[in-house]
């Protein structure tokens, strides 16, 4: 796989002095989107860049986002009318993937946006269709699937951390989650999840997807 790297900044966000690569649901003020709002968090990060790098994608809902890394107020008062207006949480699922790409596109038409969002599922041009839209400086929103079919299961996809000399080093895992792609070199997926810089290994995700989940369940959020 070739290497794909957005070409500006991923959003900060700043909460006391400390420093949040991208969203942190734990920084939402509402309860249910600190437990369940995952997908909130990386359609506000993807809509954050479109809008400060984008060309011709800015938006008027925007329009009074400070220079630098972002306030965890002013974030959360963007990602709570987005959560209100766009993307309804539903307990205990979350937003869901077709709640997703409807309320990016509804955000997309009445802002006037030249962009359409769809749902691909993990298979067949995945990772080409993945690196087409980090070529046009698009985040890529990523969904890693619950346990399937037997939900109550705790098999997690590895999340990574990279060290000062470039080895990467497991940190926990995931599932039933998303999380925003910022990059990808060789076997390696750079993502944003709970606001810090992960990495994962795809052939990882795709054994987690096909062994312990399911590719209806994973995928991503194709915007053309």
């Amino acid at each position: 796989m070739a290497e794909a790297m957005l070409r500006h900044p991923y959003p900060t966000v700043e909460k006391g002095g400390d420093l949040a690569w991208g969203g942190n649901q734990g920084w939402l003020k509402a309860p249910l989107a600190q437990k369940y709002g995952c997908g909130v968090v990386a359609a506000t990060d993807l809509l954050l860049y479109l809008h400060r790098y984008g060309e011709g994608w800015g938006s008027g809902y925007f329009r009074d986002l400070p220079e630098g890394p972002i306030p965890w107020e002013i974030y959360d008062f963007y990602a709570d009318r987005l959560r209100k207006r766009y993307f309804p949480l539903i307990p205990p699922f979350g937003l869901n993937t077709l709640l997703l790409a409807g309320g990016l596109n509804r955000y997309f038409r009445e802002y006037q946006l030249p962009l359409r969002a769809g749902w691909r599922l993990a298979a067949g041009a995945f990772w080409q269709r993945a690196e087409t839209m980090l070529r046009r400086d698009i985040p890529v929103i990523l969904c890693i699937g619950p346990n399937f079919p037997f939900f109550w299961q705790k098999h997690q996809l590895p999340l990574y951390t990279q060290g000062a000399e470039g080895s990467f080093l497991a940190e926990g895992g995931t599932q039933a989650h998303f999380v925003t792609m910022a990059g990808m070199e060789g076997a390696w997926l750079t993502v944003s999840s709970w606001g810090r810089r992960y990495h994962i290994r795809r052939e990882e995700y795709e054994g987690y997807c096909r062994k312990h989940s399911c590719p209806l369940y994973c995928g991503m959020a194709e915007i053309r």
